[in-house]
């Protein structure tokens, strides 16, 4: 299991902060911690409605900071963090 993760940010030093808000942030965390078997799972541990947190997640996937993996049944998606830390590159040139 990977120590870290790397992602990088291509348009710009702003998009940081509209990508790594304090709540996602938290939410890559607590799957860490926690490790729920389903979206379904996570969104009571988080007593938040499940359609809410699923967007939020598949967002965090499509800028590659978690996975949903099919789940043991092959029904449920299961989010999944496998990095302690992240590492993020700027590019200062444009």
């Amino acid at each position: 299991m990977p120590a870290n993760h790397e992602i990088k940010i291509l348009s710009g030093a702003e998009d940081i902060g509209k990508i790594l808000t304090r709540k996602r942030l938290r939410l890559l965390q607590i799957i860490r911690e926690k490790r729920p078997e389903s979206i379904s799972e996570f969104a009571r541990m988080l007593e938040r409605k499940e359609s809410n947190v699923y967007n939020d997640l598949t967002f965090l996937e499509g800028v590659g900071l978690l996975e949903l993996k099919e789940g043991k049944n092959h029904v449920k998606r299961v989010p999944v963090v496998d990095y302690d830390a992240l590492h993020i590159t700027v590019p200062l040139t444009g």
